[in-house]
């Protein structure tokens, strides 16, 4: 009888946790190293630093002086399953030095090629609160969707969806609080998802700015989520549980 209960336990946890982590992953950057999924891709010369430090991604662009349009920027990317439509991208975001940025940076989704995205970035301007862009690259011509200021400074919030062939972006100073729309929707013709990103869409001033990530999350049908510790969280449970019908 202990036995059957423990079953039904576990047979109950596996379907609330795949209900829970199905069709999103989610990296914390534990560790001091990134995960097979993702991939770097630089501007010429190498120039740029990725690195894995307490809990955060960190990517540094020392030079600066670039724009929009260049193809080759610092840019963090993993791979969408085919079956995913419609993703969410979001995470924690700061930067150093906080304020100005001199830099839009944040997050990307990638259509057919490196020309082709969707992107909601923040930076600060003037010594301003931050503020976040939000605009796509068509065919090679940049699609500005405006400027917006936050109210708020860093650490934020921010997050990106792709619903069918429409566009939004949020963001929020607090997890606990509700997720505010930066601007409008807007449209953008991808017809499929190939990638998803976090990165520089230009830096200015020639000064060194390092983009700080605590979480990225991908949501979409199909995506796998992240791979669990077995020396953590439901196993822990599970044994927990098989000690006590023993």
């Amino acid at each position: 009888m202990k036995k059957v209960i423990l079953l039904i336990l576990l047979a109950a946890m596996f379907v609330y946790s795949s209900s829970l982590y199905a069709d999103v992953w989610t990296d914390n950057f534990d560790g001091n190293e990134l995960v097979d999924d993702w991939s770097f891709r630089d501007r010429p010369g190498k120039t740029s630093k990725v690195e894995v430090i307490d809990g955060a991604l960190r990517i540094t662009d020392p030079t600066g002086n670039w724009g929009h349009m260049e193809k080759d920027k610092p840019m963090l990317e993993r791979d969408v399953p085919k079956t995913a439509k419609d993703v969410v991208v979001s995470g924690l975001f700061s930067s150093e030095p906080d304020k100005p940025a001199d830099a839009w940076i944040g997050l990307f989704i990638f259509g057919s090629n490196d020309m082709d995205f969707a992107c909601l970035l923040f930076g600060g301007e003037s010594n301003q609160a931050q503020k976040c862009l939000i605009g796509s690259m068509v065919q090679n011509v940049w699609q500005d969707k405006g400027h917006f200021p936050t109210g708020v400074d860093v650490p934020l919030y921010l997050k990106l969806e792709k619903i069918e062939d429409k566009f939004a972006g949020y963001y929020r100073a607090d997890e606990k609080e509700d997720w505010t729309m930066i601007g409008a929707t807007w449209p953008h013709a991808m017809k499929a998802v190939k990638k998803v990103g976090i990165g520089f869409i230009n830096s200015w001033g020639g000064k060194t700015v390092t983009l700080i990530a605590d979480f990225f999350s991908l949501e979409g049908e199909g995506v796998r989520p992240f791979a669990i510790d077995t020396k953590g969280k439901l196993s822990t449970t599970w044994g927990s549980l098989k000690k006590r019908f023993d």
